[in-house]
């Protein structure tokens, strides 16, 4: 097992579910930990649960709307103030959507918190990451990525096509995916791994913002994978802890390395959704 004591992890979305889960089981391990959050009183409760157990742990937490990229810059730079290095980044804050509404910037929210805030807030703190030993990217990502074929480039918000909402929210889970292989790519040269996984159907807060997130169609897919949190974030764990093998852009389900769909291992299109990423946030990223 690694030794993660004194190493530095940054968890994006850790106040529910398998981000809740992973931190309160990392903490364990004697990190340095940093999270975001989006509710004061989720991260109040969790510090003082941790606080509780292990009352000498060292918790920073950063307010972050990842719908909102002004948000996800200033997120990002108070990071960067924090961290001297970061060990481990998980990317985990994501949203089910069952009716469309756009961001500030005009991209469907989904997509725009999925997907754009992994990008964004990963090549914005990625050189504390790189010149080190070893350090890992770990994104969330989901077997629902296979429920659609590719990426939808002429009508990417889904716009026209939105319905229920499971086609952005697998288009988003795809993205991470591609996301995922492209950037383990970018940095194969600076020890850094890069990987994703699914945490399985996990019975969280996810999506509790809309009313119609049990609905039928959802809730048939969906219910055959819930699982406990716990058990979700079992391959974060795996990853955030295991020793270094050099495995990278890699697709993890229940801590081992599992198929993908074919078009997620694209390459070519994984380039032309970092272009589009790039466009989106307006900024282009040299790694």
């Amino acid at each position: 097992m690694w030794n993660l004591k004194n190493k530095t992890i940054v968890i994006s979305g850790a106040t529910n579910g398998i981000g809740r889960a992973a931190a309160i089981e990392l903490i364990k391990h004697g990190p340095n930990l940093v999270f975001t959050y989006r509710n004061k009183e989720l991260a109040d409760e969790l510090i003082a649960e941790i606080n509780k157990d292990f009352p000498n742990s060292k918790i920073n937490s950063i307010y972050c709307d990842f719908s909102n990229q002004e948000s996800i810059r200033d997120c990002a730079n108070k990071i960067n103030s924090i961290c001297n290095n970061i060990d481990v980044l998980i990317n985990n804050a994501g949203v089910v959507n069952t009716s469309y509404h756009e961001t500030l910037e005009g991209i469907e929210n989904t997509f725009a918190v999925n997907h754009l805030g992994y990008f964004l807030l990963t090549n914005l703190v990625v050189n504390k990451m790189k010149g080190l030993k070893e350090t890992r990217i770990i994104n969330v990502s989901s077997a629902a990525h296979g429920f659609v074929k590719e990426i939808q480039w002429g009508d990417i918000n889904y716009k026209n096509n939105f319905g229920k909402g499971l086609k952005a929210y697998s288009q988003s889970k795809l993205a991470n995916l591609l996301f995922t292989r492209y950037l383990a790519i970018k940095l194969s040269t600076d020890n850094v791994t890069v990987n994703s996984i699914h945490p399985g159907g996990v019975n969280t807060s996810l999506g509790g913002q809309n009313k119609a997130w049990y609905s039928k169609p959802l809730k048939l897919i969906l219910w055959p994978f819930f699982r406990s949190p716990n058990r979700g974030a079992e391959s974060i764990i795996y990853l955030a802890t295991k020793i270094d093998d050099g495995v990278t852009g890699e697709y993890f389900v229940d801590s081992k390395i599992a198929k993908s769909s074919t078009y997620s291992k694209n390459l070519e299109e994984a380039h032309k959704l970092w272009l589009q990423s790039e466009e989106l946030v307006g900024e282009s990223f040299t790694l």
